[in-house]
């Protein structure tokens, strides 16, 4: 499939919402035709770079591929907020104003919704096909990936890798509690900064905004062919409630498969690192490669 060949990579202006996204386009040399294409999803606290390895591995294969910072990550936009002695934002049009500018917080719904506008800026690219385009995710993305799939019914295929579909039960009450906090001004700013931290994960996770996030639940809308990928031994949430679950709903309406490796969550980044791209990259060949 033209593993050899060479890759270029291809910065391109995206935008998400207003905001300026860091993206960049992977695809072979001497691309010919409109060709298929993945969007690639990044893990909680990831960044660009991280997935540049992936990207080279399926732009091989043929695929264009787009890799995306989410707002407030690496070189795309962070989130601005007016400051708290702004008078009223009453009129409409362009005002000079104090902004807080907020950056790592991990926000799924910001998230997914910059995933969409990557997808939008791939289905309206001339170089792709867009009755062939994938989604693939890993970790915290993984869940983006399924969350995508479900509400995008364009997507042909998705990848869901050592993924995190379902809001541990006892981080509810502190989402709810964030909520209320967030409501009523007592976070300043009133997005949190700095506050939550989960022990190894960088970032500020926004709590509040992961109420009603459950790509668990999203799963029982996908109708297109799903590959889950999980540690064995997964070590930071319960893979049976997550990642079987998901594959478990899927399979009820897709076709799905479900595949294991003998290790812990990271170890799919390392000692089976190049096993989890061939099996991804099979099963894109198995379902982008042709117009049913």
């Amino acid at each position: 499939m033209g593993e050899d060949r060479t890759v270029i990579q291809e910065p391109v202006a995206l935008w998400s919402e207003g905001s300026r996204i860091g993206a960049e386009l992977y695809f072979p040399e001497g691309l010919d035709g409109p060709a298929p294409a993945i969007m690639l999803c990044h893990g909680w606290g990831g960044e660009r770079p991280m997935l540049g390895p992936y990207a080279r591995a399926f732009a091989r294969r043929g695929y264009i591929v787009l890799e995306i910072d989410y707002r407030g990550w690496g070189t795309s936009d962070g989130k601005i907020i007016p400051a708290a002695d702004t008078p009223p934002l009453l009129e409409a049009g362009e005002q000079t104003l104090n902004v807080r500018v907020l950056r790592k917080i991990t926000d799924p719904l910001d998230q997914t919704t910059d995933i969409r506008n990557g997808l939008g800026f791939l289905f309206s690219d001339p170089r792709v096909d867009p009755e062939r385009i994938g989604i693939w995710g890993t970790s915290y993305g993984g869940g983006h990936s399924i969350h995508v799939a479900a509400n995008e019914p364009r997507i042909r295929c998705a990848v869901g890798q050592i993924g995190s579909y379902e809001p541990a039960p006892e981080f509810l009450p502190m989402c709810r509690q964030r909520l209320g906090d967030k409501a009523r001004g007592l976070i300043d700013p009133s997005v949190p900064q700095g506050i939550d931290p989960l022990p190894g994960l960088l970032g500020t996770p926004d709590l509040a905004r992961m109420l009603g996030y459950s790509p668990l639940q999203a799963a029982a809308k996908i109708r297109a062919p799903t590959l889950i990928i999980d540690a064995e031994y997964e070590e930071l949430f319960d893979r049976m409630a997550n990642g079987k679950a998901v594959f478990d709903t899927i399979s009820q309406n897709a076709v799905a498969h479900y595949h294991t490796f003998p290790g812990k969550h990271y170890d799919v980044y390392n000692q089976f690192w190049a096993d989890a791209v061939a099996l991804a990259c099979d099963w894109f060949d198995e379902h982008l490669r042709t117009v049913n």
